[in-house]
Order: C-alpha cells, then structure tokens, then sequence
C-alpha cells in the first residue's frame, strides 16, 4: 500500500506523519480503516477468500470477524511502520518486549551462526530494533520492492538499529563470507513470502497448497545453523511480545522439505491462535500447482 507514496512529496509526507504522537498515529488508522475498508473495499476479495480457504470449519459471521479485526490491524500496522522513522530505540523497547532472545546469544557465543525464521505477523517492521540485543551482525533478508524510491525509504527504517540489510539473492555470499571469516551471524528473513512461479517445492500452508522458498532450507542445512521461529504477538494497540523459540538445532541431519514442513506446522499454530494478526491481503496462494509437480505432505 506504501507505493502510493513513492514520490519523493510522498516520502516526506510520510517522515511527517512519523512525527505524530501515537494519539494522533491511532485516530489517523481509524480514519484509514473506515477508506481502505468500507469506501475503497481494499483487496477485500482476497482477504475474504484467504480466509474462507484458511478456515473452511468458520461460518461466514466468523470470517468477516476476522476479517474486520485484520483491516484493523493492517491500518496500525501502516502507520506504525510509518512512524519508526521517528521512533527512539528506547521507546521501541518499552513497546516490544523481547523473550528468549539469548537462545540466540548462546550460540553465537558458541560460534555457530543462527537462522530466524519470521513471519509477516504482529509488527514485523518493528522487530527489526531487536538487532540492537544480539552479540552479533543481524543480516536481514529482504525482497526488492519494485519502486526504488520506497525501496530506499523502507530499507532506512529498518537499518536504523543495527541490521544489515542483504537482497535474497546475495544473502548465500554473505553467509560464505561469514564462515570463511569465523563470524557468525544472524540470518533473519521471513519464510513465508511467495516465491515466482518457475519455483517447485510446494507445501500444504493453512489447508492450502503454497509454494515456498527452498534457500533458507538449504542455508540452514548446509552450514548447520540452528533454526529458531520468531513470532509477534500483539498486546494492544502499540505494544507486542516478540518470542524465539528454537526450532531445529541442527538442521544438517534433516531433509530440507522437513525443515520447511516444521516451520509451517510452527506458523499455522500461532496463526490459528489469532489469525487477525497475519498479513492477509497478500496473495499467498496466487499460483496453482502443476499436476506433474510432486506436493511435499
């Protein structure tokens, strides 16, 4: 939805509209809420049908409970992600509690890299502060936005705190580096983004079949990175609990479609939990699979 404000006019309206206190950030994601939804009907039709694939067990009173408390949710997300531009690392840490992120700590200290698997759930963006807690270089993996302009400006949101932000298609030479170098590092993405077309691993993700990147997998397995799931939930308006939790130690002794069969398995529990907090207006499940294309169940 930011690349309406992919001019360079847009882009210092928005570092405006970080300024504003959260009084005024919240009753301008009312306003937002009541355009997007009931005036624009902003990719409704995907939302619903997200849904009602996710979640064929709930009655159609339920989906649009969801769904109502989603656009909610999507309209703080934007202009919260807007507002970290202007936001302090002291605030974001009275506003996004850290658990267990020592996991992480101890095997750095170890020497040993760490693969975070995220999600897009709760506040992503804000997460990217936590890098300031760990003993260690965070190389946050990244999908180039097509417009360049709001490519750069979200990049500078979330380098501020210490993350350095590598594409997808870089992000192995990193890791080379790193090894070659004995630094361990962070590898921090979030797994569920769609991959193009031509990809091949196909999973069933929320009663659905999806496909799914195969490199954080292979990552993984191939320099014995442990694995550990970050999730965010959110408390209130403005406030969120990022936890990490260990997922596969040592991911060298499993297949890589099991790795990414774990790491579904762990997404849908903390989205069936509250499924508000997920992104779904994005078009997760735009491509169909070809019947000669094996589905990894």
């Amino acid at each position: 939805m930011f690349q309406y404000f992919s001019t360079k006019t847009g882009t210092f309206f928005l570092k405006l509209i970080a300024r504003l206190p959260f009084g005024a950030i919240y009753f301008l994601s009312d306003i937002l809420f009541v355009v997007l939804y009931y005036l624009v009907g902003y990719r409704q039709k995907v939302v619903f049908n997200n849904l009602r694939n996710s979640f064929p067990h709930k009655t159609e009173a339920e989906i649009k409970v969801i769904a109502l408390r989603f656009f909610h949710h999507f309209c703080d997300l934007t202009l919260e992600t807007i507002k970290l531009n202007h936001l302090k690392q002291e605030e974001l840490q009275q506003r996004v509690k850290s658990k267990n992120h020592d996991i992480i700590n101890q095997f750095l200290l170890a020497g040993r890299s760490v693969t975070v698997l995220a999600m897009h759930y709760g506040n992503w963006e804000w997460a990217t502060f936590l890098a300031s807690v760990f003993n260690g270089k965070t190389l946050a993996v990244y999908k180039p936005l097509h417009n360049k302009r709001f490519d750069f400006f979200m990049n500078q949101l979330r380098a501020r705190f210490g993350a350095e932000l590598v594409k997808n298609q870089h992000v192995l030479r990193k890791v080379l580096t790193a090894e070659k170098e004995h630094t361990p590092v962070i590898i921090w993405l979030a797994g569920d983004q769609t991959p193009p077309w031509f990809h091949n691993t196909w999973f069933v993700f929320l009663k659905q079949e999806a496909i799914f990147y195969q490199g954080p997998a292979f990552i993984a397995k191939k320099f014995n990175t442990p694995i550990v799931f970050q999730s965010i939930e959110k408390n209130s308006r403005g406030f969120y609990t990022s936890e990490f939790d260990l997922l596969i130690e040592n991911p060298a002794t499993m297949d890589e479609n099991e790795i990414i069969k774990t790491y579904i398995r762990k997404m849908e529990q903390v989205i069936e939990k509250n499924p508000e907090y997920y992104l779904w207006s994005h078009k997760r499940w735009k491509y169909k699979r070809d019947i000669d294309v094996p589905l990894n169940n």
